[in-house]
């Protein structure tokens, strides 16, 4: 822009220069120094107009400069401020996602912990329902032995008692015969006789009577 304005004031200056060449035969000393004069105030006001122009030319590029460095600056603060949004949205995301592991992990504990709990209290009642028959079953089996061992005894006893006649039941013997009976038991003369005549003859009961 600078380089065009003194382009132009140099072409400006060099028309004029050339007007006053062609002109100078037909004019005066007078009417030349009244050109030069001209030109010299036209100079300045060119000067001060360029002078004017590349102020304004500078002051355009100052508010340019400054406008594209706010218009940067913006830029850089939009793009942090997105890259902070970023950032943050991603921590969010990433605590929600801790925070719903630990959550399921912590389930997980408990469902675990309610089921081994319900694993040993199953345990625990089969053991004792275990326990439990068990005794049952030796206690049933403690009885059954006792009521068959009093059955036995009760059946032993009465054979013996079978066995042993009574004092002073009546039996038979024979004057030969080493045997007493409850009745007349084979060939022979059978007598009656008390158990004790029969035993304090030396007499034994006969297998076959008792």
């Amino acid at each position: 822009m600078k380089k065009i304005i003194k382009l132009g004031l140099v072409l400006a200056l060099g028309l004029i220069f050339v007007g006053c060449g062609d002109n100078a035969t037909n004019e005066t000393t007078t009417s030349q120094s009244q050109t030069i004069s001209s030109l010299e105030k036209n100079n300045q006001d060119l000067k001060a107009t360029v002078s004017s122009l590349e102020k304004t030319v500078n002051s355009f590029e100052k508010e340019k400069a400054a406008e594209e460095k706010t218009q940067n600056a913006e830029q850089e603060q939009k793009q942090r401020d997105l890259a902070n949004t970023k950032k943050a949205e991603e921590d969010q995301q990433r605590k929600e996602q801790e925070a719903q592991a630990a959550a399921e992990k912590q389930a997980a504990e408990k469902a675990e912990a309610a089921k081994q709990a319900e694993e040993k209290r199953v345990a625990e009642e089969a053991e004792a329902a275990r326990k439990a028959e068990e005794q049952r079953v030796a206690q049933e089996a403690a009885a059954q032995a006792q009521a068959e061992a009093e059955t036995r005894a009760q059946q032993e006893a009465q054979v013996q008692q079978a066995a042993q006649p009574a004092q002073g039941q009546t039996v038979y013997v024979t004057p030969t015969d080493s045997k007493y009976h409850t009745h007349q038991c084979g060939n022979g003369t059978y007598s009656p006789a008390t158990l004790e005549e029969a035993q304090g003859r030396g007499l034994t009961a006969c297998a076959k009577c008792f």
